[in-house]
């Protein structure tokens, strides 16, 4: 049996930024990774940093997380292809203009810095979208980045820090003694703990129920398209109202398509399969909204598999009545953005005593009452 100060599980974004503020701080910290980092939702993400339709609990760390995107790529010493395009959200249907002027008076009333854009204004900064489109509301200080570049600049970042990651690692339940967390079980064996972080996305529920902590979370499998590479087009990430479509367009050229489609996916196996439903559906929406994608030869499709939380809000901080057990899962499709800040507010949780933004809004005693009377079952699966 060997020992560590704090064990995360899950080398996805939140895990490994996590891992690397913690370090910075000084805590000794191992890293638990099944597969490789980035190897699930983290590397399937569209990759969008946004502020914009978040919930109301969400906001403020969506907000704090935008500073720190500014500087990150400098903190990292690393390339994440973040690039501040702004978000912008349109619509096909000028009667549905009324209800993009209420999101903005909401946003703007709850701190956001939005504006909406209409005929002129809309295509100084909008190119390429379909005739009929006039109007739209954006979001200037959002953007994107690579899920998989930024998942593993952490990880360097981390290990520079002197954070332990140990990949391959499969972790097979957690260890509890007397109300308190005390390690976890891998298939090499005991590995002992004063603080276990449970990071582990999908996973996280299975795990969770070895010591009898029912987490109120399904699991989803998400895919994404990228097309071949056009010439720059797009400077922002895209979404549309009544449509499922999440668009940007990377640094190659290529466009990458999501918005919510399903996949098939074996949590045993940890693999997961595309559906042609959702690719023609995928691709209906996207080149209804941005013809050009319908000249676009089809490059790649691919599924990650994410954790849904009960209210699509995550599940972050201790459980109440056990010690040793830090939670930081049930992203829902939506926490790529955060991973800054919640990588921060974490780390500043277990060596400082407290967060710099409350987490309280993000506890699982939210879901008290409800744990022992709900069924949280897979979506999608295959």
């Amino acid at each position: 049996m060997s020992t560590t100060e704090i064990v995360i599980i899950g080398g996805g974004v939140m895990g490994t930024s996590i891992a690397w503020q913690l370090a910075q701080k000084g805590a000794k910290v191992t890293l638990l990774e099944r597969d490789q980092l980035a190897a699930q939702a983290s590397g399937a993400t569209a990759g969008g940093v946004r502020q914009l339709g978040r919930d109301a609990r969400e906001l403020p760390l969506a907000i704090a997380s935008i500073a720190r995107w500014q500087t990150l790529e400098d903190e990292l010493e690393a390339d994440v292809e973040f690039r501040r395009g702004g978000q912008l959200l349109v619509t096909e249907d000028p009667a549905l203009i009324p209800e993009l002027e209420q999101r903005v008076a909401d946003e703007q009333a709850r701190g956001l810095s939005i504006r909406l854009v209409q005929g002129d204004d809309f295509h100084a900064i909008a190119k390429g979208f379909a005739p009929g489109i006039e109007a739209g509301i954006t979001t200037d200080n959002d953007g994107q980045a690579s899920g998989k570049r930024t998942t593993r600049a952490f990880g360097a970042a981390a290990e520079r820090a002197g954070a332990t990651i140990k990949t391959g690692v499969t972790v097979t339940g957690l260890v509890q003694s007397d109300g308190r967390v005390t390690g976890v079980e891998t298939a090499e064996g005991t590995i002992a703990a004063d603080l276990v972080i449970l990071a582990a996305g999908a996973w996280s529920r299975r795990l969770a129920e070895t010591i009898g902590v029912r987490l109120p979370l399904s699991t989803m499998g998400l895919q994404m398209m990228a097309t071949g590479p056009a010439e720059p087009m797009l400077a922002q990430t895209v979404g549309a109202l009544n449509r499922h479509l999440s668009l940007k367009q990377t640094p190659d050229g290529r466009f990458v398509i999501g918005g919510g489609w399903p996949g098939d996916f074996n949590l045993d196996t940890a693999t997961s399969s595309s559906r042609m439903s959702s690719i023609r559906g995928s691709i209906e929406h996207a080149s209804a909204v941005y013809p050009v994608l319908g000249a676009l030869p089809l490059d790649r499709v691919w599924v990650g598999i994410e954790a849904l939380c009960y209210d699509e809000v995550p599940i972050i901080g201790p459980v109440a009545g056990l010690d040793g057990l830090i939670i930081a899962t049930g992203f829902s499709g939506h926490g790529f953005a955060l991973s800054p800040i919640i990588g921060q507010l974490v780390s500043e949780l277990i060596v400082d005593g407290a967060p710099s933004i409350s987490l309280d809004a993000f506890a699982l005693s939210r879901f008290d009452g409800l744990r022992e009377n709900l069924e949280f079952p897979d979506h999608q699966a295959g």
